[in-house]
């Protein structure tokens, strides 16, 4: 009790180093990073008021889904007038806003950086300071799961017409992230794919 009235020990919901073949979390000490050849998607977001799009660069297009906000540098002169604007999330339709951290490369991809607080960590940072919903669309055994949350309890990201377009649901991630841009160009709003860069991932 006493370490929890000084700050010392809480409770909330934290990312970890999940295990999906152990479904057990791991400490950083038990994680080999290791690089693997990916690939660089270039995916348009339309403007929910339909005034135009951005579009996001991402090596995981797998997570578009859970995405909760789009993020811009607040000093790039390209995106100021759209800070404070709305967003429509591919195959979800789902608006999330767009929003000025300084984490964002302006130099990298489009200058545009897809939010997903609930599966990576400089995400879950950033989702931290703009007070972002954490929306996990994995189950343990890292299968893209039909989802709902207190926030979007009426998303229709996996189910339904969504599903089929994006034919990411019951898909391991490395599926997943092939199939989710397939189901984006269906949608003609996968713009392009780029030539192979180094992306990291676990070793585990």
């Amino acid at each position: 009790m006493r370490l929890h009235a000084e700050g010392l020990i809480y409770r909330g919901k934290r990312l970890v180093n999940w295990d999906p073949v152990l479904l057990t979390a791991l400490s950083d000490l038990e994680v080999q990073a290791q690089e693997e050849d990916g690939q660089l998607w270039h995916v348009r977001y339309p403007l929910a008021d339909g005034a135009g799009q951005l579009v996001v660069a991402t090596t995981r297009p797998e997570t578009i889904l859970g995405d909760a906000a789009v993020a811009v540098h607040p000093q790039d002169p390209r995106y100021q007038e759209l800070i404070g604007r709305q967003v429509l999330v591919p195959l979800a339709d789902r608006a999330v806003p767009v929003i000025a951290d300084a984490y964002v490369d302006p130099a990298f991809g489009t200058g545009c950086l897809k939010v997903t607080p609930a599966h990576d960590f400089n995400d879950y940072d950033i989702g931290q300071r703009h007070h972002l919903p954490l929306i996990n669309i994995f189950t343990p055994r890292r299968h893209a799961r039909r989802h709902r949350t207190a926030a979007f309890p009426r998303t229709r990201a996996l189910r339904g017409p969504q599903t089929r377009a994006g034919g990411t649901r019951g898909r391991r991630t490395h599926r997943a992230r092939r199939q989710a841009p397939a189901g984006s160009a269906a949608r003609g709003i996968a713009a392009a794919r780029c030539s192979s860069l180094i992306s990291p991932t676990s070793g585990s």
